[in-house]
């Protein structure tokens, strides 16, 4: 699957699962336990509409203050005829947890925005950029939002996506009108899936 076809399909999972918005309150959710993030996304400046995009991907884990993991990024700016002009593409690494908050809105029976193996919510931490052929970009923060529709959870205000904040000030925001790709925490690291059979 190449790159657009897989966003397209990343946006249209991503707006059904924030469809369900039900009555709850706002809570801290760092339990010790170990969670995970994944996410798949495509971040636009200038309030998600705007010249300069960043597609970006990550995977890893936190809990009890701690965050590891990252993915990779690109940041291009929307000057066609494609191929856009590339700003900065490479890696980036996780460094500091900052905090993770439970969706404010899910129905009173989830209080934790759960949905099988799945959770909303929202991950704030930041991480270092490593740009192909430049320095290391320290201390871009980060904000992973998940909203679950299946688990009737989201977050007011906040579109599903990754807020991305560079040390100048430069800020990337998910898409608008439309979210663009797809983000998820995961409660299990799959140590005890019973489908994990050895053949």
């Amino acid at each position: 699957m190449n790159r657009r076809k897989l966003l397209k399909q990343a946006a249209v999972t991503s707006v059904a699962l924030g469809s369900l918005p039900l009555a709850g309150g706002e809570a801290l959710a760092d339990d010790g336990k170990r969670k995970q993030y994944h996410f798949l996304v495509l971040s636009r400046d200038a309030g998600g509409a705007g010249p300069e995009g960043v597609i970006i991907s990550g995977e890893g884990a936190f809990g009890s203050g701690e965050v590891s993991g990252g993915g990779v990024f690109d940041h291009f700016r929307f000057v066609p005829p494609p191929p856009f002009p590339v700003v900065g593409t490479g890696t980036w690494k996780a460094k500091k947890f900052v905090s993770f908050t439970l969706a404010p809105v899910h129905p009173p029976s989830n209080p934790e925005g759960r949905h099988g193996v799945l959770q909303a919510g929202i991950l704030k931490m930041t991480a270092d950029f490593h740009p192909q052929g430049g320095g290391r970009v320290k201390g871009v923060a980060l904000e992973v939002v998940c909203n679950l529709g299946p688990a009737g959870a989201n977050n007011p205000g906040k579109e599903e996506g990754v807020y991305i904040t560079l040390p100048n000030g430069h800020e990337f925001e998910p898409t608008k009108p439309t979210t663009t790709g797809v983000t998820v925490f995961s409660t299990n690291d799959g140590s005890n899936d019973n489908n994990n059979n050895d053949d």
